[in-house]
C-alpha cells in the first residue's frame, strides 16, 4: 500500500483480528471523512462518524445508508442505491490501516456483495 509507506509508521490490521475496543478502526468516528477508491476514483465513500454512510460512483449510482463497527475492528455497511443497478448494496472492510499512533483509519480494502474488492484511501 503506497499510503502505508507514505505515512511511515502505520498499523495494518486484518479486520477480524483487529485490536478491538479502543484500537484502530474500532469506533464509528475512526472512519469519519471521505475515502476514494484507488481502482476507480469515481467511487467515493463518505462516513459521517456517527453511523451514516454515503456512496457516489460512476456506473453504480449513488447511495446512502448506515454502517456499524465490528467489535474486533472494521465496519459493515448497508446502502440504498439510486441511479444504478441494484436497489441495495452491502460493503465491509476486510483490512484497514491507521497511522501509528492513532485510531483514525487512513485506508481500507473493501468487499461488496458481488465479491468486488476495492482499496479506499482517505481523501478528505
Amino acid at each position: 500500500m503506497a499510503l502505508t509507506v507514505a505515512v511511515c509508521a502505520a498499523v495494518t490490521v486484518e479486520a477480524p483480528l483487529a485490536a478491538g475496543i479502543g484500537g484502530c478502526g474500532a469506533a464509528l468516528g475512526d472512519y469519519r471523512g471521505e475515502f476514494t477508491a484507488a481502482e476507480d476514483s469515481a467511487n467515493v465513500l463518505t462516513f459521517d462518524g456517527a453511523g451514516g454512510i454515503a456512496f457516489r460512483g460512476g456506473r453504480a449510482g449513488t447511495g446512502e445508508g448506515i454502517y456499524a463497527v465490528i467489535p474486533s475492528g472494521g465496519f459493515s455497511a448497508t446502502l440504498r442505491m439510486t441511479g444504478g443497478g441494484a436497489p441495495t448494496s452491502m460493503v465491509k472492510s476486510v483490512t484497514f490501516a491507521c497511522p501509528a499512533p492513532g485510531t483514525q483509519v487512513a485506508s481500507f480494502r473493501s468487499l461488496d456483495e458481488n465479491s468486488a474488492r476495492f482499496t479506499y484511501a482517505r481523501s478528505k
